[in-house]
């Protein structure tokens, strides 16, 4: 395509947007509710798999020891099993020291601290780090065939529900995008065909005196596109300027939750959108112009 041909598509992708304003504007908006509906759940999966991969790195294992078992026993056991495979980091505590963090994370528990000063119901053990988290279940098995352990007790189940969560969450934003990426695929549709058809004699004359296909598809298609990402770029600072007062609002109200980062969020919001944005609007200018360019 030559320079004049380019200011012609450029020219006639303006005038198709300037005459048909309003359903440029409905079909801007549906796209920007669509994305917005998309990021929305790009957002929750981005922080539930945020709070999976920090429970993941800081999973640790209590194990328990029998109230009978002498701190000689308590010592031998660490002493070996500091070097079995996967075990990456283990201390001891006693219950006099377990007591203590439960008084410091509870301070407000009045019932707690009286109990705790009276009989101390805890039991000594060790805080067991791995490796990695998969290596978990079979390290608590091995703990709990020794003969001083009471049981063992670790975070696998929560990383597993989150991991389920994350994945069920992926599927229903998918599920809802495609609905109201259908209905938007229907407005932009209307749209374009609406340009197409008060200037259907100016395609047909253009297609006898030998314009190719492609010449007269491209100011709609870029029509299209224009359409679609405008209203991505617009769900897009919604979505920022919303995360963003989350963020500061959820760094008041709950500094210890292992809120997602603005620029890991935003990466994959700007990322689907626009090319969520491109392919419909580029999808929708097709579907439009294949019945007006049958000559």
């Amino acid at each position: 395509m030559n320079l004049n041909g380019l200011k012609y598509v450029l020219g006639e992708t303006g005038r198709n947007l300037v005459s048909n304003s309003w359903m440029s504007l409905a079909s801007v908006s549906t796209v920007a509710i669509s994305m917005f509906v998309l990021s929305f759940f790009l957002v929750v999966t981005t922080n539930v798999n945020h709070v999976t991969a920090v429970l993941q790195s800081q999973v640790e294992m209590r194990v328990f020891v029998n109230p009978k078992a002498t701190r000689s026993q308590e010592y031998a056991l660490l002493k070996e099993a500091r070097h079995w495979p996967n075990v990456r980091k283990m201390d001891f505590f006693t219950k006099s020291q377990a007591a203590n963090n439960l008084k410091k994370e509870f301070p407000n528990q009045r019932g707690l601290v009286q109990l705790m000063a009276k009989s101390n119901p805890l039991f000594d053990g060790y805080d067991v780090f791995t490796y990695h988290p998969k290596d978990i279940p079979l390290l608590a098995k091995r703990f709990k065939q020794q003969s001083i352990v009471r049981t063992v007790v670790y975070e696998g189940q929560v990383v597993k529900r989150l991991t389920k969560l994350s994945t069920i969450l992926k599927w229903v934003g998918w599920g809802v995008e495609v609905l109201l990426g259908l209905a938007t695929l229907f407005i932009i549709v209307n749209t374009i065909r609406l340009a197409v058809f008060a200037r259907r004699r100016e395609v047909q004359v253009m297609k006898l005196v030998g314009a190719t296909d492609w010449f007269i598809r491209w100011p709609f298609v870029l029509e299209g596109l224009v359409l679609g990402v405008l209203g991505a770029l617009l769900a897009d600072g919604a979505v920022d300027a919303g995360y963003r007062w989350l963020a500061q609002a959820a760094g008041t109200a709950l500094p210890f939750w292992p809120l997602a980062s603005l620029q890991a969020v935003m990466h994959e919001v700007w990322l689907f959108t626009l090319i969520g944005g491109f392919f419909v609007g580029g999808l929708a200018s097709l579907v439009a112009l294949r019945r007006f360019l049958r000559v």
